[in-house]
């Protein structure tokens, strides 16, 4: 297969299987890898392609001299917690993490869990169109199969000792993704009163989309109201996103979790760096700091948060599609912790989630996507943010460009993962909302038909 460059995105690696991506593929990529680092440990998700990919991976990885440990099937938390305490050089996770079933893809990150940067993987995808032509006799995959599962959920109870004190009733929505393997056995271990919803492992997600959508969380925010649950929780496909659903049925917001999270840290924390992305709300800000917060801003995608999480030292880390890193207690961003933390923040506050959720201020947002190729994206970006430099008096070009009002903000920026252009929006009325959409829209419109 011809090696196309752009399964080489921003934060990972990412293919339609049998289309962009196959096992000559990921040979090439883990023989790279396996010439740079030499102490590898690799796991996979739960779709079809996931087992021969990573076999693939550990080949191209023996035949470049490397030492490869092996956990298999496996969630995104499991998986970098297992390279954590191996003490690896990186992690590999074989995954397309919220993609549909078709497609797959690598996260590389160090072992101890940042992932690797923008730089590092255009490095390796240098390397790898490099060698594309050339004959390489690939050795079998040699590797030592390792299993940290009873080691992970103890370290998770001993970091939560106080979700002991009170039984509460959690709903987990799994999407028949990587979760299914280990959350139920983690939340019951805690004593949590569990309701199952697609639980069960499997590669064509069946019930709903791997992205868990307002859309795709219609049955989890139903069963939430009907159980009388004190929240429920939506994994993404493989572990590193979970949306919170509180008791009274209503989507919580990447942003509403950060708060919530973000107060509780703080209020126990002499630290006060918190790191956000910049499409992220404006009542982050104006929440946070009345706890002290001394807010650092990044570009969008968690590789970025965890990146400044760790050298800014900071001891949060908040993306607005709901990627968290609480360093505390792993660099990686775990779904599984972001329950668990919520469940703990109830039982010291002795409320219901929907009244910590209406003590918290929150803006009208909403976030539209707009196809357009992927060759012609950034450039789309680009000629916007120097048009708008000239035409308004606020202009961040962090990510994108970004536009703040008085009322408001706007921000524009390429998707790194996919052929798209996304338009945030945030404002302090929804009548100020509606008016910077139809305008942004319609310029954005115009600028991808040119």
């Amino acid at each position: 297969m011809k090696i196309n460059p752009l399964i080489f995105r921003a934060y990972d690696i990412r293919g339609i299987y049998g289309q962009d991506i196959d096992e000559e593929v990921f040979r090439k990529i883990g023989f790279v890898l396996g010439k740079r680092n030499k102490k590898f440990l690799v796991g996979h998700d739960i779709r079809k392609s996931g087992k021969k990919l990573a076999m693939a991976l550990i080949e191209g990885l023996v035949t470049a001299g490397s030492k490869v440990f092996f956990c298999g099937k496996s969630s995104f938390g499991l998986c970098f917690f297992s390279g954590f305490k191996l003490k690896v050089d990186k992690t590999l996770f074989v995954t397309a993490s919220h993609l549909p079933k078709e497609w797959n893809g690598l996260k590389i990150n160090y072992g101890d869990g940042e992932p690797v940067s923008s730089k590092e993987i255009e490095k390796i995808k240098n390397k790898v169109l490099k060698i594309e032509g050339k004959e390489i006799k690939f050795k079998k995959p040699k590797f030592k199969k390792v299993n940290l599962k009873r080691e992970y959920i103890e370290t998770l109870l001993e970091k939560f000792p106080l979700l002991k004190e009170k039984k509460l009733k959690i709903v987990l929505d799994c999407g028949n993704g990587a979760t299914s393997l280990v959350a139920p056995q983690i939340f019951r271990k805690f004593g949590f009163e569990v309701s199952e919803l697609f639980c069960k492992p499997d590669p064509n997600f069946p019930n709903r989309d791997p992205e868990p959508t307002l859309e795709a969380t219609r049955f989890l925010r139903e069963r939430v109201l009907k159980e009388k649950a004190d929240f429920g929780v939506a994994f993404d496909g493989d572990g590193d996103r979970g949306i919170i659903i509180d008791d009274k049925g209503r989507y919580l917001s990447g942003n509403q979790i950060g708060i919530i999270l973000g107060k509780d840290i703080l209020k126990e924390s002499k630290n006060k760096k918190v790191v956000r992305t910049v499409s992220c709300s404006m009542a982050i800000d104006e929440e946070l700091k009345k706890y002290g917060a001394e807010i650092i801003e990044v570009p969008v995608g968690h590789t970025f948060v965890i990146s400044a999480v760790k050298r800014k030292k900071a001891i949060l880390g908040i993306e607005e599609s709901s990627h968290i890193v609480i360093p505390s207690y792993f660099l990686f961003d775990d779904a599984i912790l972001i329950p668990l933390k919520v469940a703990e923040i109830l039982i010291k506050e002795k409320k219901k989630l929907s009244k910590i959720v209406e003590e918290i201020k929150i803006y009208p947002f909403e976030e539209v996507v707009f196809e357009c190729p992927d060759e012609k994206k950034f450039e789309v970006v680009k000629n916007l943010a120097e048009k708008f430099k000239k035409e308004y008096k606020k202009v961040n070009t962090l990510d994108g460009v970004k536009v703040i009002f008085d009322f408001g903000w706007v921000l524009i920026r390429a998707s790194n993962t996919s052929p798209k252009i996304r338009l945030y929006i945030e404002a302090k009325t929804k009548g100020k909302l509606k008016f910077l959409k139809e305008k942004f829209s319609k310029i954005l419109k115009k600028w991808i038909k040119q």
